[in-house]
């Protein structure tokens, strides 16, 4: 992530839905919002909201299944070739997801005073398994993504209340803007 090569790329730095406008024409027409941490960095950072979730919730859509994930590919290939190589765009893609799921993970101790029963406890969880998720889908960094497994059922064991089924959409329903 720190050696983007050809995928750095000026970003927001805060690339989640609620910094997205959209207007009747379409995603064409969408633009960034909210440019307070911008900075270059690998274009792949913008996309983990895609597929991890983010601080507010704790599910995500099949980014695969709704077209997003190759709607965000295409329009990036338009200014990085290099994001048509499955090798590169994957590895890429997973080390972002895995660094935005070590990132969140640095809160560990002050998760770990919040009482049972607060949603940031089982969010890590679903934080962790959703980064392992993606890097398996793309078959990149396979010890990372067992470090990452591992230590989503340790929290699971660790915190009862943390032991949810995030695949269940009727009780974790995938982040939906407010209307």
């Amino acid at each position: 992530m720190s050696d983007p090569g050809p995928f750095l790329a000026l970003s927001n730095g805060d690339a989640e839905t609620n910094n997205l406008l959209l207007n009747e024409s379409g995603p064409a027409d969408a633009r960034l919002i909210d440019f307070e941490s911008a900075g270059y960095t690998h274009a792949l950072s913008d996309a983990v909201c895609l597929y991890v979730p983010g601080p507010a919730w704790m599910s995500v859509g099949d980014p695969i299944a709704t077209g997003l994930a190759d709607h965000y590919r295409r329009a990036l290939a338009c200014g990085v070739p290099e994001a048509e190589d499955d090798r590169r765009y994957g590895f890429g893609l997973a080390a972002a997801c895995m660094s935005w799921a070590i990132v969140r993970l640095q809160r560990f101790a002050l998760l770990d005073t919040r009482s049972p029963g607060d949603d940031s406890r089982p969010q890590l969880v679903a934080t962790l398994e959703a980064a392992a998720r993606t890097a398996e889908t793309h078959r990149a960094l396979p010890h990372l993504t067992g470090w990452a497994r591992r230590t989503a059922d340790l929290l699971r064991r660790r915190r009862p209340d943390a032991d949810l089924a995030f695949t269940d959409r009727a009780a974790f329903p995938p982040y939906t803007a407010r209307g």
